[in-house]
């Protein structure tokens, strides 16, 4: 009997400390293995492109206890007379307002590489411009602090022949200090980059972009990365892998057809060629297309409609109504995040009820699986409780 009983009671507490503990569970999670050491930054490609630059604010650089601290690279890729050149335009932060800057280029079996004195400031501009001059390959090297500006220009002996594209190794990212260092970040670790490529004499920013692929030496580990606000923001967590931090798509709002991400350029096809950033009119059956080296095209049309009671923000736009020319991703806000979702003519109106409350949605799924949970478990401990009672009372 004492052992019924205790057995009973046991359940029962177990019983009013289950929603407790069912609620501690993150509905949002990364999930799956932890990736290892890798670069966590704005990797990006594909794009045809004279130069880079990376704007980096830097607003907390905390790393593990022991670990090396980090250094911020902006990788490039070139293909000088066949061979393969590495460039790398480099800070190395000493604390959030002073950094030293490094650069350097891989070619012929050699590493040149030059150190300057520090960069006083928590905002770095770093932009790298290669020119070819015949049989010559001019690489030029800037870095400003908004009031100081330096730069470095080397010359190497061979014909430029074009970017190494392999989609997403060019770019900014977070490794170690240096020689094959990793960098473990630490909680409140947060820095932002801005990046846009140069073509024909102006600048924009990359149609996709990831984090998370090795593109040098050193490493950083215990990081993740998002798309907020046209930054890439690299900060503490524990990203399972590549991330893919934003796409290229499509809205039409009113007659007026809007391209993500912003300042993106975008060929407009409709019986003759031009080129636009951000927005261009509607004309249906026009073709439009980012501009990068694997094509892919939009046919304008308003093929899908989304209706939402309230202003929402879609890919950087707001309105009630939006249009897409077809099944695509877009990037809705949500108070501070862009939340990515797949929409097409059969799901839209599960996006369009559910999109603006995607935070009390998960709420009010966790709080039906608690109570299913319980009342499953209730049936089954009843028997035991009547039971129990009846031979008290007997």
């Amino acid at each position: 009997m004492y052992t019924k009983t205790t057995v009973t009671l046991t359940l029962i507490i177990l019983l009013l400390l289950l929603p407790s503990y069912l609620l501690s569970i993150p509905t949002h999670s990364s999930g799956g293995i932890i990736y290892g050491p890798t670069n966590y930054g704005y990797e990006f490609g594909y794009v045809k492109m004279n130069g880079i630059m990376s704007i980096i604010t830097m607003y907390n650089l905390s790393v593990a206890i022991s670990s090396p601290m980090i250094s911020i690279q902006q990788n490039i890729c070139l293909n000088v007379n066949g061979e393969n050149v590495f460039v790398q335009n480099v800070i190395q932060p000493l604390t959030v307002n002073k950094s030293i800057w490094i650069t350097s280029v891989y070619y012929n079996g050699y590493y040149n590489t030059t150190s300057f004195s520090y960069l006083i400031g928590s905002e770095i501009n770093l932009t790298t411009i290669w020119t070819p001059e015949g049989n010559t390959t001019i690489i030029t090297f800037y870095a400003s602090n908004g009031t100081l500006t330096f730069d470095k220009t080397y010359t190497l002996k061979g014909r430029f022949i074009g970017v190494i594209y392999d989609g997403y190794i060019i770019g900014t990212v977070v490794g170690g200090y240096g020689n094959g260092a990793t960098a473990y970040l630490a909680k409140g670790f947060n820095i932002s980059i801005v990046s846009f490529y140069e073509y024909n004499g102006s600048w924009y920013v990359p149609p996709v972009a990831y984090s998370g692929y090795p593109n040098t030496g050193e490493n950083a580990f215990n990081g993740t990365a998002y798309y907020y606000d046209g930054k890439v923001w690299v900060v503490y967590g524990n990203s399972s892998g590549p991330q893919l931090l934003y796409n290229f798509s499509v809205v039409v709002v009113n007659n007026t057809v809007y391209t993500f991400p912003p300042n993106s350029l975008w060929v407009l096809n409709n019986g003759r060629e031009s080129f636009f950033v951000n927005k261009t009119s509607f004309e249906n059956g026009a073709e439009l297309s980012p501009f990068m080296i694997i094509n892919h095209t939009f046919v304008l049309e308003k093929k899908i409609e989304l209706v939402f009671p309230q202003p929402v923000e879609i890919d950087g736009v707001r309105s009630k109504v939006f249009y897409l020319p077809s099944p695509e991703a877009v990037y809705i806000d949500e108070g501070g995040k862009l939340v990515a979702e797949y929409i097409n003519s059969s799901s839209y109106s599960v996006i369009v009820n559910s999109s603006s409350t995607t935070t009390s949605s998960s709420v009010s799924l966790s709080w039906s699986i608690i109570i299913i949970i319980a009342v499953v478990v209730i049936a089954l401990l009843l028997p035991f409780v009547i039971r129990y009672v009846k031979r008290r009372q007997g």
